[in-house]
């Protein structure tokens, strides 16, 4: 596990930040624009997340070329939504070893 990590942290230094996983893992489920992931977080019990916080790490994530901005139009309202790229699954591929070993056993412990 501690070579998985260290190899993530080389390649991605924040991703050792679970939050980058999580909003990776959630956009790469499906197109969301901000609001809605804030709204989704919230409903889920998973806690909140302002704009404050939600839309640096999105910048952020952008930046790294890990999502990409779609703009999409609901009625009259343009929005500007996010989806995976490829070298965004790639990310999350590699930010899925931080999951193995004991963190993972407690998922699965908690979730079981």
């Amino acid at each position: 596990m501690e070579k998985a990590i260290k190899r993530v942290r080389t390649i991605h230094p924040e991703m050792t930040h679970k939050a980058y996983l999580f909003l990776l893992w959630l956009i790469s489920k499906k197109r969301l624009h901000g609001y809605e992931m804030i709204k989704l977080l919230e409903k889920e019990g998973i806690g909140s997340m302002g704009a404050s916080r939600l839309y640096p790490m999105l910048n952020q994530m952008l930046k790294r070329g890990w999502i990409r901005q779609v703009e999409t139009k609901i009625g009259k309202r343009k929005r500007k939504a996010y989806e995976i790229t490829s070298d965004g699954s790639k990310t999350l591929q590699e930010g899925k070893k931080l999951f193995r070993g004991i963190l993972g056993e407690f998922i699965r412990e908690m979730l079981s």
